[in-house]
Protein backbone atom coordinates (compact mmCIF):
# COMPACT_ATOMS: atom_id res chain seq x y z
CA UNK A 1 0.00 0.00 0.00
CA UNK A 2 2.88 2.42 0.76
CA UNK A 3 4.26 1.91 -2.75
CA UNK A 4 0.83 2.54 -4.30
CA UNK A 5 0.42 5.68 -2.16
CA UNK A 6 3.79 7.07 -3.28
CA UNK A 7 3.04 6.32 -6.93
CA UNK A 8 -0.43 7.89 -6.76
CA UNK A 9 0.70 11.10 -5.02
CA UNK A 10 3.69 11.54 -7.33
CA UNK A 11 1.51 11.10 -10.41
CA UNK A 12 -1.07 13.58 -9.03
CA UNK A 13 1.62 16.25 -8.59
CA UNK A 14 3.09 15.60 -12.03
CA UNK A 15 -0.31 15.69 -13.72
CA UNK A 16 -1.16 18.98 -11.98
CA UNK A 17 2.00 20.53 -13.45
CA UNK A 18 1.08 19.12 -16.85
CA UNK A 19 -2.43 20.60 -16.49
CA UNK A 20 -0.87 23.98 -15.74
CA UNK A 21 1.02 23.97 -19.03
CA UNK A 22 -1.98 22.59 -20.92
CA UNK A 23 -4.05 25.53 -19.70
CA UNK A 24 -1.30 27.92 -20.81
CA UNK A 25 -1.58 26.51 -24.33
CA UNK A 26 -5.34 25.92 -24.36
CA UNK A 27 -6.48 29.31 -25.64
CA UNK A 28 -4.04 29.49 -28.55
CA UNK A 29 -3.92 25.87 -29.69
CA UNK A 30 -6.69 23.27 -30.21
CA UNK A 31 -6.93 20.60 -27.51
CA UNK A 32 -6.72 17.90 -30.19
CA UNK A 33 -3.33 19.22 -31.27
CA UNK A 34 -2.03 19.29 -27.68
CA UNK A 35 -3.32 15.73 -27.28
CA UNK A 36 -1.52 14.66 -30.46
CA UNK A 37 1.83 16.13 -29.43
CA UNK A 38 1.53 14.73 -25.92
CA UNK A 39 1.00 11.25 -27.38
CA UNK A 40 3.73 11.68 -30.01
CA UNK A 41 6.44 12.72 -27.56
CA UNK A 42 5.41 10.10 -25.03
CA UNK A 43 5.32 7.33 -27.63
CA UNK A 44 8.81 8.19 -28.87
CA UNK A 45 10.21 8.35 -25.33
CA UNK A 46 8.73 5.00 -24.29
CA UNK A 47 9.86 3.27 -27.50
CA UNK A 48 13.40 4.57 -27.08
CA UNK A 49 13.49 3.42 -23.46
CA UNK A 50 12.10 -0.01 -24.31
CA UNK A 51 14.67 -0.34 -27.08
CA UNK A 52 17.57 0.62 -24.83
CA UNK A 53 16.40 -1.73 -22.06
CA UNK A 54 15.46 -4.41 -24.61
CA UNK A 55 11.91 -4.62 -23.29
CA UNK A 56 9.80 -6.55 -25.76
CA UNK A 57 6.08 -6.44 -26.47
CA UNK A 58 3.91 -9.38 -25.50
CA UNK A 59 1.32 -10.94 -27.77
CA UNK A 60 -1.38 -11.13 -25.08
CA UNK A 61 -4.47 -8.98 -24.60
CA UNK A 62 -3.78 -6.64 -27.50
CA UNK A 63 -7.46 -5.87 -27.79
CA UNK A 64 -7.64 -4.82 -24.12
CA UNK A 65 -4.48 -2.76 -24.48
CA UNK A 66 -5.92 -0.93 -27.49
CA UNK A 67 -9.19 -0.26 -25.68
CA UNK A 68 -7.23 1.07 -22.71
CA UNK A 69 -5.48 3.42 -25.11
CA UNK A 70 -8.67 4.56 -26.83
CA UNK A 71 -10.45 5.23 -23.54
CA UNK A 72 -7.42 7.08 -22.19
CA UNK A 73 -6.92 9.10 -25.38
CA UNK A 74 -10.52 10.33 -25.53
CA UNK A 75 -10.45 11.06 -21.79
CA UNK A 76 -7.26 13.09 -22.23
CA UNK A 77 -8.76 15.13 -25.08
CA UNK A 78 -11.94 15.93 -23.12
CA UNK A 79 -9.91 16.90 -20.05
CA UNK A 80 -7.71 19.23 -22.10
CA UNK A 81 -10.79 20.95 -23.56
CA UNK A 82 -12.23 21.44 -20.06
CA UNK A 83 -8.94 22.82 -18.73
CA UNK A 84 -8.81 25.46 -21.45
CA UNK A 85 -12.21 26.93 -20.54
CA UNK A 86 -12.65 26.25 -16.81
CA UNK A 87 -10.86 27.17 -13.60
CA UNK A 88 -8.21 24.58 -12.84
CA UNK A 89 -9.75 23.83 -9.44
CA UNK A 90 -13.27 23.35 -10.82
CA UNK A 91 -12.02 21.13 -13.64
CA UNK A 92 -9.79 19.05 -11.35
CA UNK A 93 -12.63 18.41 -8.89
CA UNK A 94 -14.83 17.14 -11.70
CA UNK A 95 -11.93 15.06 -13.04
CA UNK A 96 -11.94 13.23 -9.71
CA UNK A 97 -15.31 11.79 -10.62
CA UNK A 98 -13.19 9.20 -12.39
CA UNK A 99 -12.85 7.56 -8.98
CA UNK A 100 -16.61 7.12 -8.80
CA UNK A 101 -16.75 5.82 -12.34
CA UNK A 102 -13.93 3.38 -11.50
CA UNK A 103 -15.98 2.25 -8.51
CA UNK A 104 -18.95 1.57 -10.80
CA UNK A 105 -16.94 0.07 -13.68
CA UNK A 106 -14.96 -2.23 -11.39
CA UNK A 107 -18.27 -3.59 -10.14
CA UNK A 108 -19.63 -4.12 -13.66
CA UNK A 109 -16.47 -5.22 -15.47
CA UNK A 110 -14.16 -6.69 -12.83
CA UNK A 111 -17.08 -8.23 -10.92
CA UNK A 112 -15.93 -6.58 -7.70
CA UNK A 113 -19.00 -6.59 -5.48
CA UNK A 114 -20.59 -3.29 -4.48
CA UNK A 115 -19.96 -2.93 -0.72
CA UNK A 116 -22.97 -2.60 1.56
CA UNK A 117 -23.70 1.02 2.46
CA UNK A 118 -22.09 2.52 -0.63
CA UNK A 119 -25.29 3.79 -2.28
CA UNK A 120 -25.74 6.71 0.13
CA UNK A 121 -22.21 7.95 -0.56
CA UNK A 122 -22.73 7.68 -4.30
CA UNK A 123 -25.91 9.74 -3.96
CA UNK A 124 -24.04 12.35 -1.89
CA UNK A 125 -21.46 12.71 -4.66
CA UNK A 126 -24.19 13.00 -7.30
CA UNK A 127 -25.85 15.81 -5.32
CA UNK A 128 -22.52 17.60 -4.81
CA UNK A 129 -21.71 17.51 -8.52
CA UNK A 130 -25.20 18.69 -9.43
CA UNK A 131 -24.84 21.65 -7.05
CA UNK A 132 -21.45 22.51 -8.52
CA UNK A 133 -22.50 22.60 -12.16
CA UNK A 134 -26.10 23.83 -11.48
CA UNK A 135 -27.61 22.60 -14.75
CA UNK A 136 -30.95 24.24 -13.92
CA UNK A 137 -29.52 27.72 -14.63
CA UNK A 138 -28.53 28.33 -18.23
CA UNK A 139 -27.03 31.71 -17.31
CA UNK A 140 -24.39 30.20 -15.00
CA UNK A 141 -24.13 26.63 -16.27
CA UNK A 142 -20.72 25.95 -17.82
CA UNK A 143 -21.10 23.53 -20.70
CA UNK A 144 -17.42 22.65 -20.45
CA UNK A 145 -18.13 20.94 -17.13
CA UNK A 146 -19.72 18.17 -19.23
CA UNK A 147 -16.38 17.71 -20.99
CA UNK A 148 -14.70 17.30 -17.59
CA UNK A 149 -17.29 14.72 -16.51
CA UNK A 150 -16.99 12.89 -19.83
CA UNK A 151 -13.20 12.93 -19.50
CA UNK A 152 -13.53 11.43 -16.02
CA UNK A 153 -15.73 8.63 -17.34
CA UNK A 154 -13.38 7.71 -20.20
CA UNK A 155 -10.35 7.92 -17.91
CA UNK A 156 -12.08 5.61 -15.45
CA UNK A 157 -12.72 3.11 -18.22
CA UNK A 158 -8.99 3.24 -19.02
CA UNK A 159 -8.01 2.79 -15.36
CA UNK A 160 -10.36 -0.17 -14.97
CA UNK A 161 -8.87 -1.74 -18.08
CA UNK A 162 -5.36 -1.31 -16.61
CA UNK A 163 -6.47 -3.19 -13.52
CA UNK A 164 -8.00 -5.99 -15.59
CA UNK A 165 -4.80 -6.27 -17.62
CA UNK A 166 -2.67 -6.37 -14.46
CA UNK A 167 -4.87 -9.09 -12.92
CA UNK A 168 -4.40 -11.25 -16.01
CA UNK A 169 -0.65 -10.57 -15.88
CA UNK A 170 2.07 -10.77 -18.48
CA UNK A 171 2.43 -7.04 -19.23
CA UNK A 172 5.01 -4.52 -18.07
CA UNK A 173 4.31 -0.92 -17.14
CA UNK A 174 6.02 0.44 -20.25
CA UNK A 175 4.06 -1.75 -22.62
CA UNK A 176 0.78 -0.52 -21.07
CA UNK A 177 2.06 3.06 -21.31
CA UNK A 178 3.00 2.64 -24.97
CA UNK A 179 -0.47 1.56 -26.01
CA UNK A 180 -2.01 4.50 -24.16
CA UNK A 181 0.37 7.13 -25.55
CA UNK A 182 0.31 5.75 -29.12
CA UNK A 183 -3.49 5.66 -29.18
CA UNK A 184 -3.65 9.12 -27.61
CA UNK A 185 -1.51 10.36 -30.51
CA UNK A 186 -3.93 8.74 -32.98
CA UNK A 187 -7.01 10.23 -31.28
CA UNK A 188 -5.50 13.72 -31.32
CA UNK A 189 -4.23 13.36 -34.89
CA UNK A 190 -7.56 12.14 -36.27
CA UNK A 191 -9.45 15.03 -34.67
CA UNK A 192 -7.00 17.85 -35.47
CA UNK A 193 -8.61 18.59 -38.83
CA UNK A 194 -7.80 21.81 -40.72
CA UNK A 195 -7.29 23.95 -37.60
CA UNK A 196 -3.66 22.94 -37.05
CA UNK A 197 -1.62 25.70 -35.43
CA UNK A 198 2.11 25.76 -36.22
CA UNK A 199 3.73 26.15 -32.76
CA UNK A 200 5.98 29.13 -32.17
CA UNK A 201 9.12 28.76 -30.01
CA UNK A 202 7.26 29.29 -26.73
CA UNK A 203 4.49 26.85 -27.64
CA UNK A 204 6.99 24.26 -28.85
CA UNK A 205 8.85 24.48 -25.55
CA UNK A 206 5.65 24.02 -23.55
CA UNK A 207 4.63 21.06 -25.75
CA UNK A 208 7.95 19.35 -25.01
CA UNK A 209 7.48 19.96 -21.28
CA UNK A 210 3.94 18.54 -21.41
CA UNK A 211 5.16 15.45 -23.26
CA UNK A 212 8.05 14.84 -20.86
CA UNK A 213 5.98 15.34 -17.70
CA UNK A 214 3.16 13.15 -19.03
CA UNK A 215 5.52 10.18 -19.48
CA UNK A 216 6.79 10.61 -15.91
CA UNK A 217 3.27 10.99 -14.52
CA UNK A 218 1.87 8.10 -16.55
CA UNK A 219 4.57 5.75 -15.27
CA UNK A 220 3.65 6.43 -11.64
CA UNK A 221 -0.09 6.36 -12.34
CA UNK A 222 0.14 2.98 -14.06
CA UNK A 223 2.30 1.71 -11.20
CA UNK A 224 -0.33 2.77 -8.66
CA UNK A 225 -3.10 0.87 -10.45
CA UNK A 226 -0.93 -2.23 -10.77
CA UNK A 227 0.03 -2.09 -7.07
CA UNK A 228 -3.48 -1.89 -5.61
CA UNK A 229 -7.17 -2.10 -6.56
CA UNK A 230 -8.50 0.45 -9.03
CA UNK A 231 -10.79 2.31 -6.62
CA UNK A 232 -8.20 2.84 -3.89
CA UNK A 233 -5.56 3.95 -6.40
CA UNK A 234 -7.91 6.52 -7.94
CA UNK A 235 -9.09 7.98 -4.63
CA UNK A 236 -5.48 8.41 -3.50
CA UNK A 237 -5.12 11.01 -6.24
CA UNK A 238 -7.56 13.46 -4.67
CA UNK A 239 -4.52 15.39 -3.51
CA UNK A 240 -4.33 16.49 -7.15
CA UNK A 241 -7.28 18.84 -6.51
CA UNK A 242 -5.17 20.82 -4.06
CA UNK A 243 -2.19 20.91 -6.42
CA UNK A 244 -4.37 22.17 -9.30
CA UNK A 245 -6.09 24.73 -7.07
CA UNK A 246 -2.70 26.06 -5.98
CA UNK A 247 -1.47 26.50 -9.55
CA UNK A 248 -4.76 28.13 -10.59
CA UNK A 249 -4.54 30.63 -7.73
CA UNK A 250 -0.81 31.32 -8.14
CA UNK A 251 -0.59 31.60 -11.93
CA UNK A 252 -4.10 32.53 -13.13
CA UNK A 253 -5.43 34.36 -10.07
CA UNK A 254 -8.38 31.95 -9.88
CA UNK A 255 -10.63 31.77 -6.84
CA UNK A 256 -13.00 29.11 -5.54
CA UNK A 257 -16.69 29.69 -4.93
CA UNK A 258 -18.16 28.40 -1.69
CA UNK A 259 -20.30 25.94 -3.69
CA UNK A 260 -17.17 24.48 -5.31
CA UNK A 261 -15.44 24.18 -1.93
CA UNK A 262 -18.47 22.56 -0.29
CA UNK A 263 -18.99 20.24 -3.24
CA UNK A 264 -15.34 19.26 -3.25
CA UNK A 265 -15.40 18.48 0.48
CA UNK A 266 -18.53 16.33 0.09
CA UNK A 267 -17.00 14.50 -2.87
CA UNK A 268 -13.74 13.92 -1.03
CA UNK A 269 -15.41 12.73 2.18
CA UNK A 270 -17.80 10.44 0.31
CA UNK A 271 -14.96 9.06 -1.80
CA UNK A 272 -12.87 8.28 1.28
CA UNK A 273 -15.83 6.45 2.81
CA UNK A 274 -16.34 4.48 -0.41
CA UNK A 275 -12.66 3.54 -0.48
CA UNK A 276 -12.85 2.38 3.15
CA UNK A 277 -15.92 0.29 2.39
CA UNK A 278 -14.11 -1.20 -0.59
CA UNK A 279 -11.03 -2.02 1.49
CA UNK A 280 -13.11 -3.61 4.27
CA UNK A 281 -15.02 -5.65 1.74
CA UNK A 282 -11.80 -6.87 0.11
CA UNK A 283 -10.30 -7.71 3.50
CA UNK A 284 -13.44 -9.57 4.55
CA UNK A 285 -13.35 -11.72 1.40
CA UNK A 286 -9.69 -12.63 1.97
CA UNK A 287 -10.14 -13.59 5.63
Amino acid sequence: MKKAFFFAITSALAFSVMNLFVKMLGQGMPASEITFFRGLIGTAAVLIYMGVKRISFSSKDRGLLMWRGIFGGVGTLLNFIALAYMNMADASILFQLSGIFVFIFSTLVLKEALPKGSVKWLLAIFCAVTAMIHPWSMSTFNWYSLYAIGGAAFSAAAYTTIRKISIQGGHGTYEIMFYFLFTTMLVGGILMGPNFVVPDMRQAGIIIIIGAISVFAQFFLTGAFVATNAVVAQFMQYIGVFFNSFWGFLIFDETLSWITVAGGIIMFTSSVMLARLKERHATGRQS
